[in-house]
């Protein structure tokens, strides 16, 4: 525990700083015997009103940055549910002392360490890379668990048998991939692509731009970089950040050291392609909606091929991959097809999933539900307006909307002859839907995570 209190600059206010710890959390409703418990303060909910909680589930120790209400100087002492006293240590910022706390686990160990972020596709990436690496015994992000507080707990799953690591960075503020780059070390760090997504939180697309490009600045020098060849933004901070650095490149469009050849699409979804990378070529299936996916598989494979996975086992990998929930998942109903998608969404994320719908559902009719793109800020209507548009050059059948936001698209799609309608709430577009629906159709679901279309989804599914 002193080696604890001192990487975090705390303050023992109470029991002992020999005290054994055994791991980290943050939620008092999991905690485990003997584990520290960090009270974080957040929107809704201040760890600190549940220290007693989490200590009768067992933890061994608590960091705080205030004391219980009417307390001054040091808390009574407190004794764990086992009767032995609980360490207190008090900080000046409990998210602050998280960080700290995971860089210097961190520290103790030495596995090869990749760290992912981008605009969009960065979490089915990391997912490729976990059916690559995770027979390997390598460890890589659960879940969303991508932010000041996921990545710190992702670390300190950490072991020392852990022979490689892929961490997966999110960020929606500037500073926030700095923090999260010098936690984790990264030799390898990858941009899955660099568009607009947050950008209503900056002043301006250069300023998201820049905070994107903290993922290779605050990385060690010698870390090798993983840019998507079509990704303007990518080329963007390559130009301005990368001189000197080790860049490579992977890419559909654009000469690349990875890249596909002789894509095809297959049934029932996914695609066969010719995976190129530095020592030849290999037939590989995707099973994946879309073609931004395969761009997805080049990164995780670029990345593994840096990790020095052998190449059999990234094939195995890919080949092995199934979209995680609410990315491109597939639903069959009878006959009718609805592609999940609705986990996120930014102006590029739309348009590429909307060129898989047109792929995907080659001759069938096709359906879009879309919902709000959040964090646009004041380029929130003419993002809109341009999924309407964008609806509207690719002949779909039917472009039904919900949200404040995308009122705009169904306006726009409509003004040019596209059969749109907008609905106040998810149930009123659901009853609608179910009558117009046909066998044979493919129905995409798009919107930010904020929207929840997962409802619209489950709620088609019944009906159909």
């Amino acid at each position: 525990m002193k080696e604890w209190i001192e990487a975090v600059g705390g303050r023992l206010v109470a029991g002992s700083a020999e005290t054994r710890i055994g791991g980290v959390s943050t939620d008092s409703r999991t905690v485990s015997a003997g584990q520290l418990f960090v009270a974080l303060r957040g929107p809704n909910f201040d760890g600190h009103d549940f220290c007693n909680d989490a200590v009768a589930k067992g933890a061994g120790a608590l960091m705080i940055s205030r004391l219980p209400d009417g307390e001054a100087g040091s808390p009574p002492a407190i004794q764990s549910a086992a009767g032995q006293p609980v360490a207190v240590v008090a900080v000046a910022d409990t998210l602050v002392a998280l960080g700290k706390l995971a860089a210097a686990w961190r520290a103790q160990f030495s596995p090869m360490v990749a760290a992912l972020s981008g605009s969009s596709g960065k979490t089915t990436t990391k997912e490729m890379l976990r059916a690559i690496i995770e027979p390997l015994g390598g460890l890589v992000t659960q879940g969303n668990l991508n932010n000041r507080i996921g990545v710190p707990l992702t670390v300190f799953r950490l072991q020392a048998d852990h022979k490689m690591a892929v961490f997966e960075l999110a960020m929606n503020q500037p500073g926030e991939l700095a923090v999260l780059t010098e936690i984790v070390r990264p030799e390898i760090v990858a941009l899955t692509s660099v568009g607009s997504a947050h950008l209503g939180n900056f002043a301006s697309l250069e300023d998201l731009r820049r905070a994107k490009a903290e993922l290779l600045l605050h990385a060690p020098k010698e870390a090798c970089v993983m840019l998507n060849a079509d990704s303007y933004g990518c080329h963007w901070i390559e130009e301005q950040f990368c001189a000197g650095r080790d860049v490579g490149k992977f890419g559909l469009v654009e000469p690349a050291h990875f890249r596909a050849e002789r894509i095809t699409p297959i049934s029932p979804f996914g695609y066969q392609f010719d995976l190129i990378h530095p020592e030849g070529r290999q037939p590989v299936t995707l099973r994946a909606f879309g073609r931004h996916s395969i761009s997805n598989a080049l990164c995780a494979t670029a990345v593994a091929y840096l990790l020095e996975v052998d190449l059999g086992q990234i094939y195995a990998g890919l080949e092995a991959f199934r979209p995680p929930p609410m990315r491109g998942e597939i639903h069959e109903i009878g006959r009718v097809t609805i592609v999940a998608d609705c986990y996120n969404a930014n102006p590029e994320s739309v348009e590429a999933a909307l060129d898989g719908l047109v792929e995907f559902a080659g001759s069938r009719r096709k359906v879009f539900v879309f919902a709000d793109m959040l964090e646009l800020g004041e380029h929130a209507e003419m993002e809109h307006r341009l999924v309407g548009q964008a609806v509207a050059e690719r002949n779909i059948a039917l472009f039904a909307t919900t949200g404040e936001l995308a009122g705009w698209a169904s306006w726009e799609a409509a003004r040019m002859c596209a059969r749109a309608g907008h609905f106040e709430t998810k149930e009123q577009l659901v009853e609608a839907l179910a009558q117009e629906i046909r066998a044979g159709d493919v129905i995409l679901v798009k919107g930010s995570r904020l929207m929840a279309l997962e409802d619209v989804v489950q709620r088609l599914r019944e009906r159909l």
